[in-house]
């Protein structure tokens, strides 16, 4: 009997980038470069200009997964060298993302901010950098829900207030690893030890579009999690991106 041929899937390298969509040239990488060389000794003065508890974060993305170039403002309490979020990351996956200007989100621990983050791309068009103000509004949020509830009147209807993304701000490439991961655990909705190939797919295919493959090593990490090989999860994603195609 024929031995079981090996994943044509292609491994990430050096060269090309750490995952799926993340690959840069060297040209881009060296546009990326200039542009933190440019912005990144401002991004202080930018977080001075808008205080009270502003964060200004320049992402080198070419540097996947420790993406923060420079960082000033202490909301998040992160550190050059860091990870981008698990929203960031989402976002930066795709081809082309488009500049999101004062979106509201909440932390993990609840708190209400405002961001924005607009892209920084070569002449080709290809975003090699991210500029993010996170600007803390949890205190202004709760005064305008007492001062709404004030003026309020019986029987008024209010409208309905859309869902608001939770966004986490890891420290560390493993914290973020670690997120991403128990939530595409959760959103399949079976315990680990019960979970058959078709979650466990599900899972890598959350995962896939989360943009957790851009991290260094990661297909070793959630092999490991789902208790398979790092074969398997190549034939998973390789399945995963047949199933688009055909679709």
């Amino acid at each position: 009997m024929a031995a079981n041929p090996r994943p044509t899937r292609k491994r990430p390298t050096e060269e090309t980038g750490s995952g799926r969509g993340m690959a840069f040239t060297l040209s881009q990488r060296a546009y990326a470069a200039r542009v933190v060389e440019i912005v990144a000794p401002i991004v202080p003065a930018l977080a001075k200009a808008l205080q009270p508890r502003t964060e200004v974060v320049l992402h080198d993305l070419t540097r996947m997964p420790n993406t923060i170039a420079a960082i000033a403002g202490a909301v998040t309490g992160r550190e050059v060298g860091g990870p981008p979020t698990d929203l960031g990351l989402r976002t930066f996956r795709s081809n082309q993302p488009e500049d999101m200007i004062n979106y509201r989100t909440e932390t993990a621990e609840g708190l209400v901010l405002r961001s924005s983050s607009m892209f920084f791309r070569t002449p080709s068009g290809v975003p090699v950098a991210c500029l993010c103000v996170n600007s803390d509004v949890h205190d202004l949020q709760r005064a305008k829900e007492v001062l709404e509830a004030l003026t309020a009147f019986n029987g008024a209807t209010g409208a309905s207030v859309a869902e608001v993304p939770v966004e986490t701000f890891p420290a560390t490439v493993d914290d973020l690893a670690d997120g991403i991961i128990r939530q595409a655990i959760e959103d399949v909705g079976v315990p680990l030890h019960l979970m058959k190939k078709s979650h466990k797919v599900e899972v890598v295919r959350d995962l896939d579009q989360r943009g957790f493959f851009a991290i260094r090593e990661a297909v070793d990490v959630i092999a490991q999690r789902l208790g398979v090989s790092r074969y398997t999860i190549y034939n998973y994603l390789n399945e995963i991106s047949s199933d688009a195609e055909t679709g």
